[in-house]
């Protein structure tokens, strides 16, 4: 199965968005919600989470996305790496990770956050092997934060 026919390589959102990495930030809060309700409109599920630090950020987050099986856990990043692999995908288009306040996580702890960055940019590249489309979208007003390279992109702000 292909990720994107070529039509939808022509004219679709997440197209744009994965072809520079799974992670795409955002300075401005107007442009992440016309981009949300993009791919919302393109049959997206998205879960968004507003601040928030460490693990109980990605509880809230993940709270809200569809897995193939119950019982997670999110205690540190590998744990949240394998949970990430268990998305179901079954009647979306792809998932959305909106993480709204970025600066707050990253001001408690760069290291940690750009990891959990990596490690979406990580998983989302095995979910496209198997045709799934998992996207993460980051909003900081701070734009002195800088994540480096992520899964293999150098991470760029729109």
């Amino acid at each position: 199965m292909a990720s994107f026919s070529p039509a939808e390589t022509e004219r679709q959102w997440d197209y744009e968005l994965l072809q520079d990495g799974a992670v795409s930030s955002f300075h401005d809060e107007k442009q992440l919600d016309h981009v949300v309700s993009e791919l919302v409109s393109l049959g997206y599920g998205v879960a968004q989470i507003r601040g928030g630090n460490g693990t109980s950020l990605l509880g809230k987050l993940l709270s809200q996305v569809t897995m193939r099986y119950g019982g997670w856990s999110v205690q540190n990043l590998d744990a949240f790496c394998d949970v990430l692999r268990y998305i179901d995908f079954t009647g979306v288009t792809g998932c959305a990770l909106v993480l709204r306040q970025f600066d707050e996580p990253f001001g408690a702890d760069p290291q940690w956050t750009v990891a959990m960055a990596n490690t979406i940019a990580q998983v989302s590249y095995e979910h496209l092997l198997m045709g799934n489309r998992l996207l993460a979208l980051l909003h900081c007003q701070d734009e002195d934060v800088t994540l480096g390279r992520l899964g293999g992109h150098e991470h760029s702000w729109r």
